[in-house]
């Protein structure tokens, strides 16, 4: 049949997907005993169903659970098609042995009919501070056939009530940069289970007995810690859980806690960093609580207090913007450990706790991820070297070196570099103030910029004895180069690497296809993607505008959800929105809020960017079948939709960023959109928002609601359409790429106006654009959504492969690894060169060039359909949904297509193979005809209908993987 040469990693996908599905190298737990008759089989007998991947709360055995009804969820394998749960049964009990023998003394639920593997709330007994359970499951396949249970899971609930923290909040002397804290205490029993319980504030590193606790930085993730401003806000603090048993021993034991400054507190520094804010506290602060229980179940506490010792450390300077100082020769080995001598330490001061609800993190840590190796060093002037890392990435520099003790080495951190091969901060140093005077002028001219600096400079003084490796703790860069200065000798290669630091969420999605220079795009964005996940997304990075805003999320989202799982990052995230919500529904621009004295964040009006908070609720419901989110933040959405009903006229809304970083034909981008009507942008998310709600009310049983909302949604829609369209041109405002896209993207348009208004879309790209966009955050995201839905997938394929001005090739063609906040980044170097707003292509390149999309929430249903587009001869494509790996390959021959297919089990989908043009053609699955004549031909398992298209012939289909082929006659 002609299969084309393929890669290793696409071909072991697929083979790997093909095996789960057919069962083969899937190791199964130990059979349980039987309870019923008929329970399973065993695995040899042809069990129909295996289950595994089982997580909690979207996570594998975690720790510090807060919830009272914490969530199940499991993924199912099968040795046939179109294999459907249909029941199930959890288990879960207080100890490992009772689970063993099948005793489901915390819950049991019975037999549950129900096909639901996603997202299954505990009903059991009452969960305690602190309680570790083991849980399984069981589920009965169509035919009405058991599983043998699941392997084993734990989950471990976290300290649930403000009673249960017995330490108070502690710090050191004020003007200490990075403060070491030390207890000793003594065990004299044997320890059965050790869990701290920790928050420092800003960050905190936790070591006991001299080793380091954990491998996660930059931890805790931030919230806004403490609501200081004169109207109610939410504000949380979240802290981790650590399971510490193995490194404690019996007699003395030391306990230590290194802290910085992060976004709670920050050091005497002009212009102050991180940017736009004010610090909510004078220094960083402590709170731990170690909770020790014996194996004759006595209960110990070691907590923080002012019994604790308290010394300056090494880090001299610690800045999350600026950068980090660290004198070598002022480390004190062995602070960490009980035999460390502390009597020149001083006493822990006690310190006033934030108000901020002390809550478990319960999301995807910062981690360094990767080590990357430098690929050059330039020499550009005697004594400077500059290190090319081959890409732009969040992080640092670890640092290896020997030389005479005092020897001071300077490593700065950037994103570009001159011709010269000199290090180019511009980017970092935006709007600058060169001197004091200046900046005391600018502080009252304009807040915001002239606070936006990032020196990404981080200083190591030598101790002198041998060989020394150092890598910053407290701090993070954006770069792609970095310059260093003061090193004794020569650096080599093996002198310096790069660190790289995010968020460790999962990635689930991968992409390739003939056309490299798509290819090249989709890693750029990936990799501008990743670089953004720190707790929450970061706007950009290379300068101190650290922050996460409100605005690109909405517009980007769904390209985050087909590479990445975000259920677990965006939780968290959604809850700072929460936070930061006025009483009336108002929301800032930024969220966490660290915006507070020096910007006001909740200026404007801006219901376009206000949309995140709804939007990514339900895109985490869509993608996750997540139905508690819409619940917990049913409320918040609701006060946000009243709001903007009350600032409507005739429910249109007129304030707003409409099309940001908008294109101009001189060569720029802009702010605020010049050629796409502001109003009309507004009230097509007032409208998308109010859509929303009334859905989240239905699904609820929010009958009222949902009528109420339902009919506003419409009524908006109503004077969207007498204020925007003209009835004569079927051209929605000015005619502007971003003005018809977005009304055909939210569904605005009269559906016999659709197919008019598309038309003047794609004229306006191909002719009076020359093939290009001319749109910014809100446009890109509609024209993506838009032109493959509605059968031009060419015209973006085109726009996709443009590489002059405005376009993301222009960007790769300069040899950006990432892409950049504006279209033309080099015309203002001060602008980001890693910023992902206008990064929305990756929809298209799954949907509509692999050709995968979900139908139902949580990919219950899913449509595979790939669009064939001009030179584009294979693409492939798949994403790992939380119900499992769904993937297709496809490649197409002169007069055939070869296209392999997975559906994850318990699902099901639509497959509609593509026709190529031709009328006449006869498709097979696995060697076996299913269409032939025009006629589909029974038989094949999992296949159970198909129908002729206009495009394609679409097959309804089970789970399983198919390989169909396609020819014309």
């Amino acid at each position: 049949m002609g299969f084309r040469k393929v890669s290793i990693g696409t071909l072991l996908l697929f083979l790997l997907n093909s095996l789960m599905v057919s069962g083969i190298g899937h190791q199964v737990g130990p059979a349980s005993q039987a309870k019923d008759p008929g329970d399973p089989p065993s695995i040899e007998r042809g069990i129909s169903l295996t289950v595994g991947e089982l997580k909690c709360e979207y996570a594998e055995d975690p720790l510090g659970v807060d919830v009272q009804q914490p969530r199940f969820s499991w993924i199912l394998k099968s040795d046939s098609r179109g294999q459907m749960q249909t029941a199930c049964q959890v288990l879960v009990a207080s100890s490992m042995e009772n689970l063993i023998d099948d005793i489901g003394d915390k819950w049991d639920s019975g037999r549950l009919d129900s096909d639901q593997s996603v997202n299954v709330a505990y009903q059991g007994k009452g969960l305690s501070s602190g309680e570790k359970c083991w849980w399984k499951v069981r589920v009965w396949d169509k035919d009405g056939k058991v599983s043998n249970y699941s392997e084993q899971a734990t989950f471990e609930m976290g300290l649930l009530e403000a009673s249960d923290w017995q330490g108070e909040w502690i710090s050191s002397e004020e003007d200490i940069s990075a403060p070491l804290l030390r207890k000793e205490f003594t065990i004299d029993k044997n320890i059965d289970r050790a869990r701290v319980y920790i928050c420092g504030l800003g960050y905190y590193e936790l070591y006991i007995n001299g080793q380091r606790i954990g491998d996660q930085v930059l931890d805790p993730a931030t919230t806004y810690y403490n609501n200081d401003q004169p109207f109610e806000l939410g504000s949380r603090v979240l802290y981790v859980t650590y399971d510490v048993t193995e490194y404690l021993k019996s007699g003395q034991n030391a306990v230590g806690v290194m802290l910085g400054n992060g976004w709670y507190s920050a050091e005497d520094d002009i212009p102050p960093s991180p940017s736009h804010r004010e610090p909510y506290g004078d220094r960083p602060i402590l709170l731990m609580q170690m909770n020790l229980e014996s194996m004759d179940g006595e209960m110990m506490h070691v907590v923080s207090d002012r019994t604790w010792k308290t010394s300056p450390g090494p880090i001299t300077y610690n800045d999350y913007c600026n950068g980090e100082s660290y004198d070598a020769r002022l480390e004190k080995p062995g602070w960490d450990t009980p035999e460390y001598d502390d009597a020149d330490w001083f006493q822990a001061q006690s310190m006033k706790a934030p108000s901020g609800k002390l809550v478990a993190q319960m999301l995807p840590p910062i981690k360094v991820v990767e080590t990357i190796k430098p690929v050059r060093i330039l020499n550009p002037e005697e004594g400077v070297y500059v290190y090319d890392f081959g890409k732009n990435f969040s992080g640092w520099t670890k640092l290896r070196v020997d030389g005479p003790a005092g020897t001071e080495v300077s490593i700065e951190h950037a994103p570009a570099i001159y011709e010269d091969g000199s290090l180019d901060p511009r980017s970092n140093r935006f709007n600058e103030p060169e001197t004091h005077e200046e900046y005391l002028q600018g502080i009252g001219r304009d807040k915001r910029w002239y606070h936006a600096v990032a020196r990404q400079t981080e200083t190591y003084i030598l101790k002198g004895q041998g060989e020394e490796i150092w890598e910053p703790r407290f701090t993070l860069n954006g770069f792609r180069y970095a310059e260093v200065t003061g090193f004794p000798g020569t650096p080599t290669l093996e002198s310096l690497e790069g660190r790289f630091v995010h968020s460790a969420v999962e990635e689930i999605g991968t992409f390739s296809c003939s056309n490299e220079f798509i290819n090249r795009l989709h890693q750029a964005i990936i990799l501008t993607f990743i670089s953004s996940y720190h707790g929450t997304v970061m706007g950009v990075f290379d300068r101190s505008e650290r922050t996460s805003w409100l605005g690109y999320p909405s517009a980007i989202g769904e390209d985050f959800l087909h590479n990445y799982d975000m259920a677990g990052l965006w939780w968290k995230w959604i809850n700072d929105f929460k936070d930061a919500q006025k009483p009336d529904g108002d929301l800032p621009v930024i969220s966490p809020l660290h915006w507070r004295n020096t910007f006001n964040s909740y200026e404007g009006e801006f219901v376009d960017w206000d949309s995140s908070y709804p939007v990514l609720v339900w895109y985490v419901y869509w993608y996750y079948n997540d139905k508690r989110i819409l619940g917990e933040h049913y409320d918040g959405i609701k006060k946000l939709v009243d709001l903007y009903v009350t600032r409507a006229e005739d429910h249109i809304v007129s304030t707003g960023l409409s099309d940001h970083m908008e294109p101009q034909p001189e060569g720029f981008s802009w702010g605020t959109a010049l050629h796409t009507p502001i109003p009309l942008t507004s009230t097509a998310y007032h409208y998308f928002n109010t859509w929303i709600l009334a859905q989240a009310a239905r699904i609820l049983d929010k009958a009222e609601d949902a009528a109420y909302y339902n009919e506003m949604a419409e009524n908006i829609k109503r004077a969207f359409n007498r204020e925007f369209l003209d009835e004569i041109t079927n051209q929605y405002g000015t005619g502007s790429q971003a003005s018809n896209a977005t009304a055909l993207y939210l569904r605005l348009v009269p559906e016999e106006r659709e197919q008019a208004v598309l038309d003047n879309l794609v004229e306006e790209i191909l002719v009076n654009h020359d093939g290009h966009l001319s749109t910014g955050m809100i446009g890109t995201n509609a024209l993506e959504q838009v032109l493959g839905a509605y059968g031009r997938a060419d015209v973006m394929y085109e726009i996709a492969n443009q590489t002059t001005y405005p376009s993301w090739g222009a960007q790769i063609m300069k040899g950006y690894t990432v892409l950049s906040e504006t279209w033309e980044v080099e015309t203002d170097p001060q602008l980001s060169i890693n910023c992902g707003l206008l990064a929305s292509i990756e929809v298209f390149f799954y949907r509509d060039l692999a050709g995968i999309a979900p139908t139902a929430p949580g990919y219950k249903s899913i449509t595979i359909k790939p669009r064939i587009v001009d030179d584009l001869t294979y693409a492939n494509g798949a994403i790992k949904t939380i119900r499992g790996t769904v993937a297709v390959d496809w490649k197409k021959g002169e007069e055939s297509l070869d296209m392999m297919v997975t559906i994850p089990v318990n699902s099901e989908a639509t497959v509609c193979v593509p026709k190529l043009g031709s009328a006449d053609v006869v498709i097979t699955e696995s060697g076996e005809t299913v269409w032939d004549k025009g006629q589909f031909i029974r038989g094949l398992p999992g296949i159970t209908t198909g129908a002729d298209g206009d495009d394609y012939v679409v097959f309804e289909v089970g789970s399983g993987s198919y390989t169909f082929e396609l020819t014309m006659n």
